[in-house]
């Protein structure tokens, strides 16, 4: 667990709160006011796809302040859980369904899933839906666009270990030892142009290990979530 936010990283994180979050106000500001004037003209199909928009942009906004708050919390080591009995795959399936709707149209990637039946777990559904869409996401941004995301769950014993690659190439070599730091963002991210806060592994590896489990990264861009399953979990055939 990393320590408290002293007063700069503070600063740190609410500048790049503010920096992230400002985008999406703006696309709710701009696409209100586009649906104000379609109203008024009587474009009732216009103003509904601006109003589906609102409703995307407030879904996104309100996953990434989850992210921010959970990040503090973390390093604060005040994170409460609310387990409760879930299918992974129901969870990996809602997860890229988030993920795909924070990217928006900007990737068009498959994700090819591959879970084994009966890996129920115990935990804490929309934080291990935002681990698991925390990989996602790193995936689709920063592997290889001509490759469908791998998601591949395997059962050992009262565990699963699920891995995610997007067939990238992964972190440079100098970098790897920080990939879990809050706040950092390597080069990748900013040779692909991709805005972000730093704080997807850090959470992702957070909230695994309050569930008993880990995050790591084991060779290029694939990266492995290992969580725990319940006692009475059936076996694979």
């Amino acid at each position: 667990m990393q320590p408290e936010l002293g007063a700069a990283e503070t600063e740190e994180f609410m500048s790049v709160a503010a920096h992230d979050l400002r985008n999406p106000i703006a696309v709710v500001r701009a696409s209100a006011q586009m649906a104000q004037r379609q109203i008024n003209r009587g474009d009732t199909p216009g103003a509904q796809t601006r109003l589906k928009s609102i409703v995307d942009q407030t879904d996104r906004l309100t996953e990434m302040l989850e992210t921010f708050l959970d990040a503090a919390r973390l390093g604060a080591g005040q994170v409460p859980l609310r387990p409760e009995r879930l299918d992974l795959r129901e969870v990996v399936d809602s997860a890229a369904e988030r993920a795909r709707m924070l990217l928006g149209e900007t990737i068009q990637r498959g994700i090819e899933v591959h879970v084994p039946d009966g890996c129920i777990g115990l935990w804490d559904r929309p934080r291990i839906t935002r681990a698991i869409r925390a990989l996602l996401t790193n995936a689709l941004l920063y592997g290889d666009p001509a490759v469908p995301v791998q998601v591949e769950a395997l059962r050992v014993d009262d565990r699963v270990r699920v891995c995610v690659s997007g067939g990238g190439a992964g972190p440079y070599v100098e970098e790897v030892s920080r990939l879990f730091e809050r706040f950092f963002r390597g080069r990748s991210a900013a040779e692909a142009g991709q805005s972000g806060s730093g704080l997807g592994l850090f959470t992702a590896r957070g909230i695994a290990r309050l569930h008993g489990g880990d995050v790591r990264r084991l060779d290029g861009d694939l990266f492995e979530l290992e969580l725990p399953l319940v006692a009475d979990s059936p076996a694979d055939p």
